[in-house]
């Protein structure tokens, strides 16, 4: 398969630009950094800890409903809207235009990380962090946030209402959190399985400090299915 990054980056340019001229971009940033600034405050500046694992703990169930309203419009729009046609019918490959899109709304996601670095460096200068476990953190909430960002485009592609993408997106998402609870409940490989699959539960390890290979794994299956079945959507639809 060949894809051209310039092509990508167009499409993925034309998404970051929707963010910025729509309110709802706004108003997720703004959520974003008054959440974790409020957090980083009363637990971080109050325990005088030199970690952002309270920040990221936290905020990581911020994004289970602050994903639905980024993600919604990334396909959902088009299909309203009536330009789906003219994207899939483009020179540009499905898996090029479902690798734009998501492309947009990491970078829109890379400016509200931001926020965090700003806390970052109060730590660094009032406290003496460990390194380690603070890319293990970081890398943890990166992974965790993508993996939203996949899924809810994957969702985007099945409705032209982002009304019911926001649901949607939203209903998987938690389902996917909350599921080990399920499975804490049970015992043997049924139980097992059930935290396996479990968000929440993959995340634990990250805000430990410690990075498992088969935590890593398990968050770039779900970014590679979101975004493959995207495109089989996608697929379905232009045929």
């Amino acid at each position: 398969m060949s894809l051209s990054w310039n092509k990508i980056w167009a499409l993925a340019k034309k998404e970051i630009g929707y963010y910025f001229a729509s309110p709802v971009g706004y108003l997720v940033l703004a959520a974003f950094f008054f959440v974790t600034g409020l957090f980083f405050a009363l637990i971080v500046l109050g325990s005088r800890a030199a970690s952002m694992v309270p920040v990221f703990q936290n905020t990581v169930i911020l994004l289970l409903f602050l994903t639905p309203g980024i993600t919604m419009r990334l396909w959902s729009e088009e299909e309203k809207s009536g330009t789906a046609e003219l994207l899939r019918t483009s020179p540009l490959t499905l898996w090029e235009i479902v690798l734009g899109k998501y492309l947009g709304v990491c970078v829109f996601f890379a400016v509200m990380l931001s926020a965090t670095l700003v806390y970052l460096l109060v730590i660094v200068l009032n406290g003496n962090p460990d390194w380690g476990p603070l890319f293990a953190n970081y890398l943890g909430y990166v992974l965790v946030s993508l993996s939203f960002f996949a899924l809810g485009l994957f969702v985007s592609t099945l409705s032209d209402n982002q009304m019911v993408s926001m649901v949607l997106t939203w209903v998987l998402l938690l389902v996917l959190w909350i599921v080990g609870a399920t499975g804490n409940l049970m015992t043997g490989p049924v139980g097992d399985f059930l935290k396996s699959l479990s968000i929440y539960d993959q995340t634990d390890d990250f805000f430990k400090g410690v990075i498992d290979l088969t935590h890593v794994l398990y968050f770039l299956s779900l970014i590679f299915i979101g975004l493959f079945f995207s495109v089989k959507v996608l697929e379905s639809k232009r045929s």
